[in-house]
């Protein structure tokens, strides 16, 4: 497939998928971004969030307001980094990894649930997957881009907004209305992790999902206590 920048790739795209393409969907700027772009060349968009938690109240309120902005259904699915930690021990107490060893739960990547959802929803199993991912953020996927592009036909997943600089990403969204989830006050960036860097603030900003999360790894304490909280 030949391109000469971001927008012939998703005319291309959108022409080779019949203007339907799935969507991963952090909340974070990168995958506003994306959305604002593909919305000019595809009529379905289908929004995939994955989640480290199923049910954490501010990230429940930022989906349904992107709900809201994009007029559809996000699909909510567990990130594969999520039964990782999981079937890893990572912050498990004796009870909760005794029950995780017993249910035996598998890992997978996230271009398995693509596959999953497109199977779920009748969805021709060639269609790609958007991410939001630019050469600009750093030397590697610059060199990255370079060297491979910006579709991974093995992945079965392209780049939207490859070629994007950080002021049109801020102009884009500015323009478009779209707002930054909460996240981005707390963590500078879309929640995605389990050290002190996210669980510190999500503690202090968000005890009840703190809490939330403690079901799941219930030694996430011990992580505070590394830092002297």
């Amino acid at each position: 497939m030949e391109y000469k920048n971001s927008k012939e790739l998703c005319q291309l795209m959108a022409e080779r998928q019949s203007g339907i393409t799935l969507l991963r969907f952090s909340c974070g700027k990168d995958a506003i971004a994306s959305y604002i772009q593909l919305k000019r060349y595809f009529h379905t968009i289908i929004p995939i969030y994955h989640y480290l938690h199923p049910d954490l109240d501010f990230i429940n309120k930022s989906l349904e307001y992107y709900e809201g902005v994009m007029g559809t259904h996000i699909y909510r699915v567990p990130n594969q980094m999520l039964y990782k930690h999981l079937n890893s021990g990572l912050f498990q107490d004796k009870l909760n990894w005794a029950v995780i060893k017993k249910m035996g739960l598998p890992n997978f990547d996230n271009d398995d649930v693509n596959t999953m959802i497109k199977e779920d929803l009748g969805i021709d199993q060639n269609v790609y997957t958007a991410i939001g991912v630019r050469s600009s953020d750093s030397l590697n996927r610059r060199r990255a881009i370079m060297m491979y592009g910006a579709v991974n036909d093995k992945r079965q997943t392209f780049y939207p907004v490859y070629d994007w600089n950080m002021e049109k990403l801020v102009q884009e969204i500015e323009d478009s209305g779209i707002k930054l989830p909460v996240d981005y006050k707390i963590w500078g960036k879309s929640f995605d992790g389990l050290d002190f860097r996210f669980i510190k603030p999500l503690k202090d900003n968000f005890p009840n999902d703190y809490e939330k999360l403690k079901q799941l790894f219930p030694l996430i304490d011990v992580e505070l206590k590394r830092y002297g909280y």
